[in-house]
């Protein structure tokens, strides 16, 4: 996290137009395997109208998520104006489909070229942001599972699971235990892992009961927003498997994709949807402009809106060396 020079957003874009490509033919492919012809007539049959109102529940989600970045950094007793937060936070999308998490170190980066925060009290924002958004994607795919007919067990998991790991991270001494016993384990890098013990300690700050329940209010709400603009789009495609149906594909694949650790879950989370809705009976013909559809009006949306914000971002933070 040395600087962001031109050469390097040259490159970045290079990269995203290169998803891009690759996303539209691997979608292309897809689709012409299995009946390209249909495919192609439901993408067509979308309405202006729905598109808009998908890219606007997508803008509550972000908008959501920037307001719980603008908070934990208060929490944390950083002080940016609002706007900037808003600006850093829209920006880091921009870089969503790069390697390496770049989009999230871009935000950090901009915080102490801008602001003058070191990396040291900004990096909980990093973690909680994770944090939080692998909590509240837990929380509703364990209400989704309600849409299908599971065994109780598998109810009560989700829900031991979800506490479980609320009561880990509330509690920084268990997660600085875990910490000392990979040292421990490992042997080496004490200097890594004294830094790590500190960033708990800090991030720990942000999981006190009182913050969680806001940051992580709009994290579901935000979130749920993506999961009805799903639901509407199988219901403009002719298909209902409810709002709880939608919930649980949707964030079964967003948790999957994260799981592979490709940029943006890139592959993975596609296909993971299009199998978790051929489970529940949607054709493929129906699954695959579905998928393509709600990923590029939550996904690609944001990229292009992370691109709008990445150029103020940028002279704000040239003219802050100036």
């Amino acid at each position: 996290m040395n600087g962001f020079t031109r050469f390097d957003l040259r490159r970045i874009e290079y990269l995203v137009a290169l998803s891009v490509a690759l996303f539209a033919a691997m979608l292309a492919v897809t689709a012409a395997l299995v009946g390209g012809q249909e495919v192609l007539a439901h993408l067509t049959s979308l309405k202006i109208r729905l598109v808009g109102v998908l890219l606007a529940l997508s803008l509550v989600n972000y908008a959501a998520r920037a307001v719980r970045w603008h908070l934990c950094a208060r929490y944390l007793g950083l002080r940016p104006p609002f706007w900037q937060s808003i600006l850093y936070y829209f920006a880091g999308f921009a870089l969503t489909t790069t390697p390496g998490k770049v989009g999230e170190a871009l935000r950090l980066w901009l915080m102490e070229r801008c602001n003058g925060y070191p990396y040291a009290r900004t990096i909980p924002l990093l973690l909680a942001d994770r944090v939080v958004d692998l909590v509240a994607m837990a929380m509703l795919s364990v209400i989704g599972l309600f849409a299908v007919s599971s065994p109780a067990w598998l109810y009560v998991a989700g829900i031991a699971g979800i506490v479980g790991l609320l009561l880990f991270i509330m509690r920084p001494k268990l997660v600085l235990e875990t910490v000392a016993l990979g040292y421990r384990l490992v042997g080496r890098w004490p200097r890594l892992f004294g830094r790590l013990r500190g960033a708990v300690r800090r991030t720990s700050e942000l999981f006190t009961p009182k913050i969680l329940a806001v940051t992580l209010g709009l994290t579901v709400v935000g979130w749920l927003a993506e999961c009805l603009a799903f639901a509407l789009v199988l219901h403009a495609f002719g298909v209902d498997i409810g709002l709880l149906g939608a919930i649980l594909t949707f964030t079964v694949a967003m948790l999957a994709g994260a799981l592979t650790f490709l940029p943006g879950g890139l592959g993975g989370t596609e296909a993971t949807m299009v199998a978790l809705l051929a489970i529940q009976g949607v054709g493929l013909e129906v699954a695959i402009p579905a998928t393509a559809v709600i990923r590029f009006t939550t996904l690609w949306f944001a990229v292009a809106l992370g691109f709008l914000a990445l150029s103020p971002a940028m002279h704000l933070a040239r003219r802050a060396v100036a």
